[in-house]
């Protein structure tokens, strides 16, 4: 194989691939990244068996082929060559690659031992536009389990029907759901995909353009404009979430976003040392923040807040509160309640389609 690239293209298809290596995998070969020449470009993949990533950037292919090289060396040789174009050739089993006077000879490994990455059936797809869907994810993979004997929390349920996607993840502890309405599609299908893929892909996907997804019995796969992700499904029952969510309340407070947050990042420095818990109590057109820690002292602050119903005092986690907030891009949120023993139900001010219920804590320390 010989071709010519340019090093922006290069180092930007190798890092794009390199999201699906796992650092920790002992076979050789899952820690190079597949090049392969098409017509005027090389494909660039690389997988961990349980998720792939492929890229395609344009190139002169002089002598058409397949090399793999190792992912983490060859991005940081490419990184550090000048600008410009980069010459790279295949000599036996070392791979040349050149920017004069910079030229290295690296180890490459036997195309043919490269897994190839699945192809998933185009019978259940849906198309929609990307930052949408990058907007919906970021609502909702943070609530992911990180209980490796609850297999099935460790992703997020993808519920597609009709013209509507549905998001949802939850951790017992709190659970995100997330409402779309997709432009177009076929079929239906019901996946649970893995928070370690979803995070890579917000890596690669970009906020422009669309996004075509394609679901089938074991595998879901992402096509971008400019990059392909697959991944493997978890198997198993995603629980009835829906049972759990409250369908009314009789208290609510609606709270300015970034104060709420604010002051929470200040309660958290006293509450990290009380298991991240934080008191919130409605007083008036106000809601006080408040932490505790015996070895730290208090913490205490107030936003404004607009309140219906009797005022009460509940504990949250304080970064399972943060974690809603940091993901909101509306002026306000929305909390629902009904007592301090029952979940709250989290919403953006004035933005239908997304909710996340937060499990309260219990108080501690009488205050």
């Amino acid at each position: 194989m010989k071709a010519i690239l340019t090093k922006r293209n290069l180092l930007e298809g190798i890092r794009t691939a390199s999201h699906a290596i796992d650092g920790r995998s002992v076979v050789p070969v899952l820690r190079h990244v597949l090049l392969s020449s098409e017509e005027a470009a090389i494909r660039i993949s690389a997988t961990d068996h349980q998720i792939g990533i492929s890229t395609v950037i344009p190139a002169q292919v002089l002598t058409p082929g397949k090399v793999t090289l190792p992912a983490s060396v060859a991005a940081e040789i490419v990184g550090l060559l000048p600008d410009g174009n980069v010459a790279l050739e295949q000599d036996g089993s070392l791979i040349r690659l050149s920017s004069p006077p910079a030229e290295f000879n690296l180890v490459g490994l036997p195309p043919d031992e490269f897994p190839d990455l699945p192809e998933v059936p185009h019978d259940v797809w849906f198309e929609m536009d990307a930052g949408h869907l990058r907007a919906a994810l970021r609502r909702t993979v943070f609530a992911c389990s990180a209980d490796e004997l609850r297999t099935i929390l460790l992703g997020v349920l993808f519920n597609f029907q009709g013209d509507t996607l549905k998001l949802a993840a939850t951790d017992t502890f709190r659970l995100a759901v997330d409402t779309r309405v997709v432009p177009a599609g076929s079929g239906q299908a019901s996946a649970v995909v893995p928070q370690r893929a979803l995070l890579e892909l917000l890596k690669i996907m970009p906020d422009q353009g669309s996004v075509r997804v394609h679901i089938s019995g074991s595998q879901i796969m992402f096509r971008l404009r400019e990059a392909t992700l697959v991944s493997a499904l978890i198997e198993g029952q995603f629980p009835n979430y829906e049972r759990v969510i409250p369908t009314d309340y009789d208290r609510r407070w609606v709270i300015p976003t970034e104060p709420l947050a604010g002051a929470l990042r200040r309660a958290q420095i006293v509450a990290r040392q009380d298991m991240q818990r934080v008191v919130l109590r409605s007083r008036g057109e106000k809601v006080a923040i408040s932490a505790r820690a015996g070895a730290i002292g208090q913490a205490y602050d107030e936003v404004d807040a607009v309140r219906e119903g009797d005022d009460l005092e509940i504990a949250f986690n304080c970064g399972y509160l943060l974690d809603v907030l940091n993901v909101l891009e509306t002026d306000g949120v929305a909390f629902e309640m009904s007592g301090a023993l029952s979940p709250a139900v989290l919403r953006p001010g004035g933005q239908e389609g997304y909710l996340c219920l937060v499990m309260p804590m219990d108080k501690g320390e009488e205050w």
